[in-house]
């Protein structure tokens, strides 16, 4: 009987103290920027546009497929069987609720995690095993300078962007589904402008920012901690991954929790 209660005494343990780990992690990152030398915010500033780049604007056209897909085929549907019972009106709670506020973020998160946050994690465990990052404390310089924080601020600023991207793309693919399938114009935009809200644009924006953060700070924390083997380097993006999965889910659920 202790057995079992030992050992989910001990995962609790040791689960909540990566927690600790994490949030002391995240934490250290920012305010890393404070103590950021004026030598270094050169290179710094170059690998946070190199960031932007990989993350944001090559992640482009996969968001914008992504975004034009899904909304064509869910308002598609939608006009169709709702327009049965001339309920139309009921299309526009469901672009801004349904799109706007939960897949949009959730979808456009899910696709820079599975692509940028692997390649994060996978870098700096190779940087890790490869013993740069000592090479980078033995000469003074602290690696969530060059390593951490500019993947963080990319992270941020590429989901966010990505997300405002996601949701244009999705109310002009809508526009489009409607259209084809015998609902004008003016009433589209009517319906849906109704629905849209300011709220609404900034649980938007507050779940890009959170989605970012996680994305930047969960693949660099396990590409960090690993040993000297090769074989970690897999290991550590598999982690990345799955755990940026979970915390988006769950930081998702939380906002829908309080916002709702």
């Amino acid at each position: 009987m202790r057995a079992p209660i030992a050992f989910v005494g001990s995962e609790v343990t040791r689960r909540v103290s990566q927690l600790g780990a994490l949030a002391r992690f995240f934490l250290d990152a920012l305010g890393s920027f404070g103590t950021l030398p004026r030598a270094g915010r050169r290179v710094a500033r170059h690998v946070l546009v190199n960031q932007i780049w990989f993350t944001a604007l090559q992640a482009v056209p996969l968001v914008i497929v992504l975004s034009g897909l899904l909304s064509f085929l869910v308002i598609s549907q939608a006009v169709r069987e709702l327009g049965r019972f001339g309920a139309t009106e009921i299309i526009g709670t469901l672009m801004v609720v349904a799109i706007v506020r939960e897949l949009g973020p959730l979808l456009t998160a899910l696709a820079v995690a599975g692509r940028s946050g692997t390649a994060i994690a996978a870098e700096l465990a190779t940087n890790k095993v490869m013993g740069e990052v000592d090479a980078l404390e033995g000469m003074g310089i602290d690696p969530l300078h060059y390593l951490v924080l500019p993947r963080l601020g990319a992270a941020v600023v590429s989901v966010f962007c990505l997300i405002v991207l996601f949701d244009g793309v999705a109310i002009a693919a809508g526009l489009i589904a409607a259209t084809a399938n015998g609902m004008s114009t003016d009433r589209y935009f009517d319906v849906v402008l109704r629905s849209l809200a300011f709220g609404d644009a900034g649980v938007s924006i507050g779940k890009g920012l959170a989605f970012g953060a996680i994305i930047g700070t969960l693949p660099a924390f396990h590409g960090l901690r690993v040993g000297r083997a090769p074989t970690d380097v897999p290991i550590a993006a598999g982690r990345a991954v799955v755990g940026s999965i979970v915390a988006i889910f769950l930081c998702s659920a939380l906002f829908v929790a309080v916002f709702s």
